[in-house]
């Protein structure tokens, strides 16, 4: 019996490393311009499972940066995954711009991470009306063991918490 639950408990402490090292992201941002108008793609950023991302957008003469800020409802979980975080401002004056994309990590003392995950010089032209409108889609491409995609996010939770 000692042994069975030796072995169950060697199980259970490798099982979570290697679920939670199993996705490997490869981040990428892009921008693409229209008329007055800046979209920011952010493919397979990496947070923590639990989060959800709050994307927020800031703009000065002639800087526009974007937040990701990682959130929490319940607290982190024992893992990582990808994420995709997008991102479109309209109004914007025709002319060059340095877009920033930040990654915002919690410390869960207090205090946040914040990491440059790109920059760009990009060019505006034309008009548009003033809009914001941000999205993301969690655990991009990641599946636990024998769960299909589409119940990823939640199987990984549940795991992990």
């Amino acid at each position: 019996m000692k042994r069975l639950l030796a072995v169950m408990a060697v199980v259970l402490a490798v099982l979570p490393a290697s679920l939670s090292s199993a996705q490997d992201c490869v981040e990428e941002v892009t921008f693409e311009t229209w008329p007055g108008t800046l979209f920011m793609r952010h493919h397979e950023a990496l947070f923590n499972c639990c989060a959800w991302l709050d994307v927020e957008v800031v703009t000065t003469r002639g800087t526009i940066e974007f937040t990701e800020w990682e959130m929490f409802e319940q607290g982190p979980c024992y893992c990582l995954c990808c994420f995709d975080a997008e991102a479109t401002v309209g109004g914007l004056d025709p002319g060059e711009y340095t877009a920033r994309v930040w990654k915002a990590m919690d410390n869960f003392d207090g205090t946040w991470t914040f990491e440059l995950a790109a920059e760009e010089v990009v060019t505006i032209e034309g008009e548009s009306e003033p809009s914001l409108e941000t999205s993301y889609t969690p655990c991009v491409g990641s599946s636990a063991p024998g769960q299909p995609n589409e119940a990823t996010w939640g199987t990984i939770k549940a795991l992990y918490r």
